[in-house]
This record gives structure tokens, sequence and C-alpha cells, in this order.
């Protein structure tokens, strides 16, 4: 409902307005506090509407804090009662019984401050409305301000905005110099002439971020005052930093100085010297991110975690590129894999240029029979668990020529490396580190590559292998078999009604689960209204083509649903087929 309301006493059939509202409150209003009041009284009328604060703001083309003013004002007049400021909500009074004045506000005391205030705005093309004079005075009357301080600062304001200028521009600038203390004309004085003072020192910081000239803001000010006073930069200082930002601006600048602050770096020379540190490390941070395939946006969160560190570690520029590289080939392009790596190799010792060159190019040597391997055995994924079994075969003892026929003898497994693993061990264990010292044995039906060709295998190890291919072959006929399903409730789903009802339907299963127990008498009804869902559904599934058993795996073995075993844990026949 809106926030405006008659109180029980006002007749209010239509927005009508009381003669003596306009002939004895109008005439000493500004124009936008009777606009408020016009149009609160308007809303009266249409309480049952939603209408908020804001949304007269918006109408006016104000700020809440203005009408929140005006209603204040129309308050010391006894015309309205503010009921509640959250939510704000205010009632109009008769205005045959209004008997209020504006509060504290006597324009004879003020006489003087009128006249120069009025100069001052004159300067700039401006003038006081008879609203805004009884604004300024309530001000003064409010606060501890002096007369004379406030005209200085009206004086500031007006210089900085011109026509622009806003009593409430004014009043935050005033309430910003009360809080901080000050209140006479000497310390007001004193105050803003150091603003005054510093003007040309932000305009050099301007110009050092390449920013248009324009007259410094508040908030300017006050990020000045921070740097120099709590943060204890020097000009000197903070314009180095300004002279390194790219496309900067003071927000940006704030940023880098907090930076610099923590890192306690506030002379000119050490700012220099950290911030071109920083920049080479950004460039490199950028130059890794291309190589490990990721995309940068911001390098500072990259430098603090990983760049800086490994410069710390005393690793050289083409020796991180080099093992970025070999990350992105072992599928561990990012940095925390490489931050593994690199932190790996510190912990080793191996920091130097010559050193992780002779690393890498052992595992560049191990990728390579890596890739040999993939030949044989097919996909295989360059993990670094993957990539640190070739190093562990070898140091078994086994050269490439025992690693890659063992990839022959798993290449018909569903995961061969497993395989690779026992075959390997086991001919470790009897001591065989050459082709020809491999012993003949019975053809295995799960290793085999041609038939009458003998291999080396432990029979528990071909049990395994057989397992596992029974495994992987029962896992491949859910999936396809979910797989259709799947794409049938896919296209099902692409009618909304069909989905509509599958909505309903399920509604449905709650409501007569709650009949049966509380409403007997309205299941006939739920049964009914069930069977014509189910009915529409079947028909929109043969208009698409679609039998309603296909929306549901169909497995090739009912009896287990191709799992090879029954509800009870018996094998299934198809189990004992496939064995």
């Amino acid at each position: 409902m809106a926030f405006c309301t008659f109180s029980k006493e006002v007749d209010g059939a239509y927005t009508v307005i009381d003669n003596k509202f306009i002939t004895k409150y109008l005439p000493e209003a500004d124009g936008f506090a009777v606009q408020v009041y016009l149009y609160g009284l308007l809303l009266c009328q249409n309480t049952d509407s939603e209408f908020s604060v804001r949304s007269m703001a918006e109408i006016l083309k104000t700020t809440e804090e203005k009408i929140l003013e005006a209603y204040a004002f129309w308050e010391d007049y006894d015309l309205v009662e503010i009921l509640s400021r959250e939510p704000f909500t205010v009632q109009y009074l008769p205005v045959r019984s209004a008997t209020g004045r504006p509060k504290k506000a006597h324009y004879e005391q003020y006489a003087d401050f009128n006249k120069e205030l009025q100069r001052k705005m004159q300067k700039v093309g401006k003038f006081i409305s008879a609203g805004d004079y009884i604004k300024y005075m309530r001000f003064l009357e409010e606060n501890e301000m002096q007369p004379q301080a406030f005209l200085l600062v009206a004086e500031y304001c007006i210089s900085k905005q011109g026509e622009a200028v806003s009593p409430s521009y004014i009043f935050n600038k005033a309430k910003k110099l009360i809080r901080g203390g000050f209140f006479t004309y000497e310390q007001v004085e004193k105050e803003l002439s150091s603003y005054n003072a510093h003007e040309g020192d932000l305009l050099a910081i301007y110009a050092a971020l390449g920013l248009s000239q324009r007259a410094p803001d508040e908030t300017d000010y006050a990020l000045y005052g921070k740097w120099t006073e709590k943060l204890g930069f020097v000009q000197s200082g903070i314009l180095a930093a300004a002279k390194k930002q790219k496309r900067g601006s003071m927000t940006s600048l704030d940023f880098t100085l907090d930076e610099l602050y923590s890192k306690g770096k506030t002379e000119a020379k050490e700012i220099e010297n950290y911030l071109a540190e920083r920049e080479i490390l950004a460039n490199l941070t950028f130059r890794l991110g291309r190589k490990l395939g990721v995309k940068i946006q911001n390098p500072a969160a990259y430098i603090d975690e990983y760049t800086e560190k490994w410069y710390s570690y005393g690793f050289e520029e083409g020796s991180l590129l080099d093992i970025a590289l070999y990350c992105l080939k072992t599928e561990r392009g990012d940095f925390e894999c490489m931050h593994e790596t690199v932190s790996s190799l510190f912990k080793n010792g191996v920091v130097s240029a010559d050193g992780v060159k002779a690393y890498l190019k052992e595992k560049n040597n191990e990728l390579k029979l890596f890739t040999k391997i993939q030949a044989v055995c097919g996909g295989m994924r360059k993990s670094a668990a993957n990539l640190e079994l070739v190093s562990t075969w070898q140091s078994w003892g086994f050269d490439e020529s025992m690693i890659l026929e063992a990839a022959k003898r798993s290449a018909s497994g569903s995961n061969p490396i497993p395989y690779m693993n026992k075959i390997l061990s086991d001919w470790k264990q009897k001591a065989v580190f050459a082709p020809d010292a491999i012993p003949s044995a019975p053809t295995s039906t799960a290793q085999s590559g041609n038939a009458g060709s003998r291999t080396f295998v432990n029979p528990s190890v071909d049990a395994a292998n057989a397992k596992a291919d029974r495994e992987r072959h029962y896992a491949l006929l859910r999936e396809k078999a979910q797989n259709r399903a799947e794409k049938f409730l896919a296209k099902a789903n692409g009618n909304p009604r069909f989905k509509e009802i599958a909505v309903e339907l399920s509604k449905m299963e709650i409501a007569l689960a709650k009949a049966e127990v509380f409403e007997p008498a309205k299941l006939p009804a739920l049964k009914a209204q069930k069977k014509a869902l189910l009915t529409e559904r079947k028909q929109i599934l043969a208009g698409l083509g679609i039998e309603e058993a296909q929306l549901l795996p169909q497995f090739s073995c009912p009896r287990c649903s191709d799992t090879g075993f029954l509800p009870d844990g018996t094998a299934c026949n198809c189990y004992k087929v496939e064995k």
C-alpha cells in the first residue's frame, strides 16, 4: 500500500487542496516542498497501490533524502505527521487545525548570513529559494558550526561545483568538517586551505596517471589525505607509483599504494624498484600462462602465489618457461600443478638452468617412451601418475625393449597399465630383464595378440585380466541401454505438455497418498484424473513415435539388468556364458 494516508478526520474522496494551504503555507515553501506535499496528497486517495518513497523520488526526479527533508519541513507546520522512519510512513493532518511553524528558523538572526550567501551564489548565476534559506538556517541551528565558518564551506563548494552546487553538497562537506572537529572560522579556514594547497599535488598525480585535467573532488582529497597522513607516502613516492599505472585511475592507484604500504615500500626509489620488479614478474606470468594454456586477466594473484616464489627460489625465466611447456605436455596445464613440479625441483636442489635442462631431458625421454606405449596400447592419459610409472619401471632395471614388450602383451586388456605393472613385476621377481630370457608359457586368452603366440604371464594375472574384461563388457552394455533411454526421454521432454504432465503426475502421487489416509472420498476423482493424464501422456508419446517402455533402459539381459548377477548375488546365466 502507499506510504501516505489520511487521518480519520480528513474526508478525502477527491484530491482537494485546502485554500488555507494555498494562502498561508504555499508562499513560505519552495516549489519542491509543494510538489512533495501535493503528490503525497494524491497518494492518500490510492492507499491500495504499492508505492514507496523511492517510487515518488523516481517520478519527481529527485532523491529519497530530499523527499524526507520536505516532509520534515511540513511536519514543522503540523500539516503532516511522520509515523515511522523505517519503513517511512507519513500521515496527512487537517490543514484547518495546523498551528505549527518551522522550528528554530529566525530570519532576522541570519539576515547578514543570508545576504552574504546569496551574494556568493549569484557569482555563479545561482539564486537561493525561500525553502533553501530555511534549510540553511535550520542546519546552522542544529549544528555547532559558526555561520562565518559555514560561509567558507559554501564558498569552497561553489568554487568546486559552480552553478551545479546544491544545498545537500554543501551540507555534506560541512558535516564532514564537523565530524573532524572543525567548527570555528579559523579551524575551517585552515582545513580548507590545506585542501587548496594540495590541489596542485593532485593535478600532478592526474597528469602522471594520464587523466584529463579536472578539479579535484572530495573523494580525491580524502584519498590524498589517506596516502600522505595515514600511510606516510610523500608526493614523489605517489608520483612514482602513478607513472607505473597503465590506464590508471585514482582507485587503481589507491590499490597499488595499499600494496606498497603492506610491503613497506614508501620511498620513491624503492617504489620504482619494486614496481619494476613486479612488471617483470607480470610479463613472466602472462608468458607462463600462455605456455600452460591458462587465460590470465589480473596477474597479481598469480604473482603472489606462484611467480614471485619461483623467482625467489632462483629459477631463471627460460627454465620456468620450459617447465611450463613440459607440464602442458603432461596434461598438468595449470599453475598449481607447475608449482608442485617447481617445488619438488627446489627441494631436491635442482635450480640452475643446467640442472633443470638435465631434469627435463630425462622427463622428456620418459614422455617419448610413454608415447610409444600409447601407440601400442591405445588411449592412455599422459597423467603424472602414469608417467611416474615409466620412471619406476626403469628403476626396476627394465630397458625400453622390455617395457614395450610388456605393453604389447597388455594391449588387448581393458586397462593396460595395471596389466603392465603385473607383468613387469612378475618378470622382476623372476629376474627376467631381456626379451630372449622370457620363458615360453601357454597362450593367454586375455593377452595373446596372435594365435599360436607364446607368452609368459602368471595365471593370476590372466585371471584378473579376464575378470576386468567381463566387468567392462557389462558396463558397456548398461551404458548403451541407459544412453538409448535418455535419448528417447530427451525427445519426449521436448514436448512442453509432456513435461507438464510429468510434474502433475508427481504431485498426483502425493495427493493420492494423502487422500487414502485422510480423505478416502476423494480417491475416485483423483484416480480418474491420474488415468486421464496417463492417457494424454500415451497419446503424446504415440505422436512422437515413442513407446512407453523405451523411456526406460532396455537391458540385453532382463534377468540381471546387464550386471551379470541376480538380486540374490548368484551369477546370472549370461555371466557364465561370457565367462
